[in-house]
């Protein structure tokens, strides 16, 4: 069973190799749900937090805990992860930023090909970051 976007841009921003077979990088990406790391940014602290959904029904998107069967998914998924940054002081929590990506997973048999798109214009990160976050989650 596929799960595709229909909307799933023709055009992105990095298209790269896991080396990993398809079922392991769906698991990367259900581990990296609902994560956040804290992390020294100049003299700030500040709070990172991943949030991935999965494409249900070719028109949207749903949160990783709706949608159970992970494994049932074959081919080809499409997700959308929003990473929000919040900068931790003591008296209070100032967002900072939020960057949302899709991400498309493609079975190439020992490999999964990863389609990187950023959404909008918002946030620090690109692509490059995301991978790196990626990469970082599947060893």
């Amino acid at each position: 069973m596929r799960t595709v976007y229909h909307r799933f841009p023709t055009s992105f921003d990095l298209d790269f190799e896991l080396r990993r077979q398809f079922a392991d990088a769906l698991q990367c990406l259900r581990k990296l749900h609902t994560t956040h790391t804290t992390t020294r940014k100049g003299l700030n602290l500040v709070k990172c937090e991943v949030t991935v959904q999965i494409a249900k029904d070719k028109t949207g998107f749903v949160s990783m805990e709706m949608f159970p069967n992970l494994e049932e998914v074959t081919e080809m998924a499409d997700f959308r992860m929003v990473i929000r940054e919040t900068k931790l002081t003591a008296k209070s929590r100032i967002p900072v930023s939020e960057n949302s990506f899709l991400i498309r997973l493609m079975d190439k048999g020992a490999v999964t090909e990863v389609t990187v798109a950023k959404e909008g214009k918002m946030g620090e990160m690109d692509a490059m970051d995301l991978r790196s976050l990626i990469r970082d989650a599947c060893p």
